[in-house]
Order: C-alpha cells, then structure tokens, then sequence
C-alpha cells in the first residue's frame, strides 16, 4: 500500500499520517514500524528501508512525515546532499505488497511533474485533507466531550475556537485539557475563559496587520483592549517587533518566488496567517518595514530608560506610525 496526505495544515496531515499508522500497526516495534522525518531524512535513506523486507512479520508500516519536496512551488525544493529521485521513483513504480507506506505532505498544491507524484497516484492513493468548518469542529467537540460523558455549552465552544484561531494541533491539545479538567462535568463559558487563554501572538498579530493596512483606528482599538488585560507595553513592542521580523521574512521569501505554503513551511507558520500578511504586504517597501523596526526599538528604548511612561511610549508609536 502507498498513500500520500496532504494539507495546508502541517499538523493535520502528519495526525493522519500517525492515526492511519497505529491503526496498521497496533503492536509496533523496530521490525515491523519505522518512522522518517523527511526534512533530515534522504530519498535514498527510505529506499533503503522500503526494500528491506519485514523480520518475522507478514507486513510492515512506514511513515515518511513531510515530504516536502512532493508540494507545488514557484521555486524547485532542494533534496539532501548527494539525494534523488532515482532510487525512490524505481520503487514506486514497483512498491512491494508486504509494506504499508504512508506520506504526508504540508501543501496547497501537490507539484503533478513531480516524478514521485506520478508514481504514487498510478500505484497508490492521494487524499487533500482540508481544515475544519466551524460547524465541523463544532460537531467534533461535541463528539468527543460526549465520549468523556461530559457537554460544552454552546458560547463556551465558540469561545474556545475564538481563542485557538486555525491552529488545528492546538484544538486538539485545548480539548484534551479541558475534558480532563472536566473530570465528566460539563465545561462552561468561564472555565474556557479561565484555562485556555487567548493567543498574545494573535492580538500581536492582528495588531501589525492594521498597521501595516494604515488602520491606526484599529490598532488602537486593539492596544485598548490589550490594556484592559494588562499587556506591558514592553512586552507587546517585542511581540510586535517579532510580527514586523515575520512581515520582514515573508516578504523576502515571496520576492524569491516561493508559493504561502513553502514559506509557511520555511518559517514554521500556517499558510493562512501567511496569506494574510502577503495581502497586507501588497505594496508596501522592504525600507518600510525597517523605519517601524526603528521605531519600535525607540520606543522600548524611552520606557527602559523611564524617559516616559509605556503608554505615553506606545501612543506615541501609533501616532508616528507611516508607510510613506
């Protein structure tokens, strides 16, 4: 058998990739599972265990996690030093029955020239598993509450999705906890608000996108309900240096010719939240970027050394703030 899952969500693909594993796999051990990060793992590495038969065991289980060089790109995906396709393509073409072999990939688009592409899609099965609807994850958490003989109220299902964003791996850690907490209660608006806590990065995130969009009525609509919060403003200029750092890279990597899923790949990130900033960045200098770097860095600089207050110091930043 060879399957191939691929999603936008890095996670998501990876989940499938686990999941369908320990189903094929129950029992696991050296002889009949093995496991390949293919970031650090060569094409020829994998060959090499494909071909080697299972010791004492009818079939054996093989996942090949991020296969990065299966997604579309603008820019063709670099193998490992001294890799190929060669060995891995004469595989395919002729996979043994006593191996189960599963990959997955983080990709809008699969590249259909790629040679292992072709191959797998004549021998094997190519499933795009697409992020959850709200209605999906809806129904999931009521499913998987339910199998813990406990209920989510409605407002505190909603709240909790408003609190992780797309982040499916996140989802999956967050209603774990709170169905442990739960001890078969049911979870109300206020333990969502009190144990799954809203996401800095986001607010830091939403914030530099009305920025950089000249919405200064928004961002300051945003620092407002920071404040209510108590975020310190010297730690919301570092998370907002960090977004102004990602803008920075995303824009770099687009002028490269990569695609939102090679830079997401590249920096870690999701593929929304790099749509998003490409959106945002449309039109906008590289010189830009660095004048807000400066005036950040004048700002942390002014409250460390109490020349005025954080507030004085953070206004001051969203009134200086231009793109020009």
């Amino acid at each position: 058998m060879v399957i191939l899952y691929y999603s936008i969500d890095s996670k998501m693909a990876s989940s499938l990739g686990r999941k369908l594993s320990f189903k094929l796999e129950p029992n696991r051990n050296e002889c009949n599972y093995s496991s390949f990060n293919m970031a650090m793992t060569s094409l020829n590495e994998l060959y090499e265990e494909c071909v080697f038969m299972p010791l004492g065991y009818e079939k054996k289980t093989i996942l090949a996690d991020g296969c990065y060089f299966l997604a579309k790109t603008k820019s063709k995906p670099k193998l490992l030093p001294l890799d190929s396709y060669d060995k891995m393509l004469s595989y395919l073409n002729n996979p043994s029955e006593q191996v189960n072999l599963i990959l997955t990939c983080q990709a809008e688009k699969l590249d259909e020239k790629n040679p292992l592409v072709v191959a797998i899609k004549k021998v094997g099965t190519i499933k795009e598993i697409t992020l959850p609807k709200m209605n999906e994850y809806l129904d999931y958490m009521n499913r998987y509450f339910s199998s813990f003989g406990c209920l989510i109220s409605s407002d505190a299902a909603k709240e909790l999705i408003n609190r992780i964003g797309d982040d499916y791996g996140r989802f999956l850690n967050e209603i774990d906890k709170l169905s442990s907490y739960a001890n078969g209660e049911n979870i109300s608006l206020s333990d969502v608000k009190r144990l799954v806590s809203p996401k800095e990065e986001d607010d830091a995130f939403s914030l530099s996108n009305a920025l950089i969009r000249g919405d200064i009525k928004k961002a300051l609509e945003i620092y407002r309900q920071l404040k209510i919060i108590s975020v310190d403003e010297v730690r919301l200029i570092g998370m907002l240096s960090s977004q102004f750092r990602f803008m920075d890279m995303v824009l770099y990597l687009d002028n490269k010719g990569l695609s939102s899923s090679s830079i997401a790949r590249e920096l870690s990130s999701s593929p929304f939240r790099v749509d998003i900033t490409l959106r945002n960045l449309y039109g906008v200098k590289k010189e830009t970027l660095a004048n807000v770097s400066e005036l950040l860095y004048k700002a942390d600089k002014d409250i460390l050394s109490g020349r005025c207050s954080g507030q004085f110091a953070f206004e001051r930043f969203l009134a200086n703030f231009n793109l020009k």
